[in-house]
């Protein structure tokens, strides 16, 4: 059962509950390419057909879905144009609006560790026991609360492909008991990596042996942030802001990391659950947990923009690195039409990115650079109209947006094709 609370905030922080069997969802929906013929647009002109393609399918949805509170919003970049649409929204949202992006937080992560990779100041296939180099530490602590299992096995590369089996602790049910004790005695408590790996360490849990299997898990994207802080001296915010916000110009971006950070810098767009006729707000969340793996704020302008630099070897990462390391995916499963790299998923027909779920998001923005294509999507409304034992609703919203992504692309592409 999924336990929300009423009012400002959610104390019960949901998405550490369902975050992993929506993104498990999504990983197993059948990936193919539209069959959707282009629509002819009015004019010659990307904003007004992003616009269009946004008002279409935001009917659709509604028409399935009469009643849903949320908003939809696409942003394309398409060479050097950009269009940008959005519905279901007040008549202040735009480009420069901050939301939570979540899991893309994964995506600035590993972008970290391959910087440092390219500067010679780490290794991918050091185990994490082994000595920074150039220093007299390890890469993880040697410390009672770094003993998690298999621990001189689990390697850099096996960390940032989710093969490296470290417990996924906000997906599990005992995890998210351990974070709603602490929130509930302090809501502004901020929890820290080290506290999160004590508990992985004190109960030994483990998802498999590193190397076994792939399975999706924060936690090890936890220990990379962990790892940035000790190969470059900074904390892990910092070291965004100097390695990818000021230089990038990400300027309506950060990483919050302390408890009393959980209200969005304005301008800030809400973001709700959507249970049983009522809206609920989730927006003010205390991310202080989610370090390095979901605690980013951003706006839609920025991160999409920081895709397409990404991809394209111009956010202070040489291409050669990202399209060896970042966009070197291998398949999540012997089933399954994704794959995955280093904070990248791969989608065929769509391209590399990554998308997010919690605190009412959805988000999610993938790049082609073949054909210099980058598309971001969002919603602000988790829909739980069934009520929170039935994740129907929920499993078919998101099934949609993944879908939508495929359908602009091939529009806006079969648009611009002469």
């Amino acid at each position: 059962m999924i336990t929300f609370k009423k009012g400002s905030s959610n104390k019960k922080y949901p998405h550490h509950y369902i975050y992993g069997f929506v993104l498990s969802v999504v990983l197993l929906t059948l990936i193919y390419s539209c069959n959707i013929d282009p629509a002819g647009p009015e004019n010659n002109n990307l904003n007004d057909e992003t616009q269009a393609l946004v008002y279409d399918a935001y009917e659709d949805y509604l028409e399935e879905n009469p009643g849903f509170p949320g908003g939809l919003a696409i942003r394309v970049i398409h060479g050097d144009k950009i269009g940008f649409g959005h519905k279901g929204f007040d008549a202040n949202f735009s480009e420069s609006v901050h939301f939570r992006g979540q899991s893309t937080t994964k995506t600035f992560t590993a972008a970290g560790i391959v910087l440092l990779y390219q500067r010679g100041l780490l290794h991918f296939d050091s185990p994490v026991t082994d000595t920074i180099p150039g220093k007299n530490i390890p890469y993880l602590p040697n410390t009672e609360d770094y003993d998690i299992p298999f621990k001189d096995q689990i390697t850099i590369r096996r960390l940032l492909n989710h093969t490296a089996g470290v417990y996924d602790l906000v997906n599990h049910s005992d995890g998210a008991a351990f974070l709603d004790s602490i929130f509930t005695q302090d809501p502004n408590y901020t929890v820290s990596i080290d506290m999160m790996s004590a508990y992985i360490s004190e109960h030994q849990k483990s998802e498999f042996e590193p190397g076994a299997s792939w399975t999706y898990s924060n936690s090890g994207y936890q220990l990379l942030a962990k790892i940035i802080e000790r190969v470059s001296g900074k904390s892990y915010r910092q070291f965004m802001r100097d390695e990818f916000i000021d230089p990038l110009e990400l300027n309506e971006s950060d990483f919050p990391d302390t408890g009393n950070e959980q209200s969005l810098p304005e301008p800030g767009m809400e973001s709700w659950a959507w249970l049983s006729g009522e809206s609920i707000n989730l927006t003010a969340q205390n991310m202080s947990a989610n370090v390095g793996e979901g605690n980013i704020i951003t706006s839609p302008r920025d991160l999409s923009r920081f895709y397409k630099l990404l991809l394209n070897g111009a956010a202070g990462i040489d291409m050669s690195y990202v399209s060896s390391y970042m966009m070197h995916c291998v398949p999540v499963s012997a089933s399954s039409s994704s794959s995955y790299g280093m904070g990248l998923f791969h989608y065929l027909n769509l391209g590399y990115g990554h998308g997010g779920d919690g605190s009412g998001i959805s988000v999610k923005c993938y790049s082609d650079p073949a054909n210099d294509f980058t598309v971001f999507l969002m919603s602000n409304c988790w829909n739980f109209s069934a009520g929170p034992n039935d994740m129907g609703p929920l499993l078919e919203q998101d099934k949609f947006l993944h879908e939508l992504l495929f359908q602009c692309k091939k529009r806006i592409l079969g648009f611009y094709k002469e």
